[in-house]
């Protein structure tokens, strides 16, 4: 007789939360202040429910207020300083089962001038999500890396 042996639990993705690391690079120049030199740059990611009131809302309105800026579409915020010319990895962690995006937002010296922020569409079950943030200049990139 023949037997094989099955677990009684099958893995469903669909109950699974999501897990994200991200990698956050600087270029050497990045942030450049008004000599010219790279200085560092403070970084903010959201979970958020919509991306709608992040891209909406001015610079001044999320530094002040991130929380009266987004309403109800912030669930939660990281935050993290990088200097010019480094790489920091975050390591996986489970996103909230209500986060449909990932916003990044960063500090830089002349917002004005910059691209300051971004967002991502993320699936909120059963998915790992490697997401590369990378600053150069007054710019931000973000990349979903899968």
């Amino acid at each position: 007789m023949l037997s094989a042996c099955s677990s009684s639990e099958k893995y469903e993705p669909a109950k699974q939360p999501t897990k994200v690391t991200f990698s956050l690079v600087s270029d050497e120049g990045t942030n450049p202040n008004i000599w010219g030199e790279a200085s560092p740059v403070e970084i903010q990611v959201f979970e958020l429910r919509d991306d709608s009131m992040f891209m909406s809302a001015d610079y001044d309105q999320i530094k002040a207020d991130y929380k009266k800026a987004l309403r109800s579409n912030f669930i939660a915020i990281y935050d993290y300083v990088l200097t010019p010319d480094q790489f920091k990895f975050v390591n996986s962690f489970e996103i909230n089962e209500n986060t449909n995006y990932i916003g990044v937002m960063a500090h830089f010296s002349e917002p004005e001038l910059s691209e300051w922020k971004k967002a991502v569409k993320v699936l909120n079950k059963g998915r790992e999500y490697h997401l590369l943030m990378y600053f150069k200049d007054y710019d931000v990139k973000l990349k979903r890396v899968e």
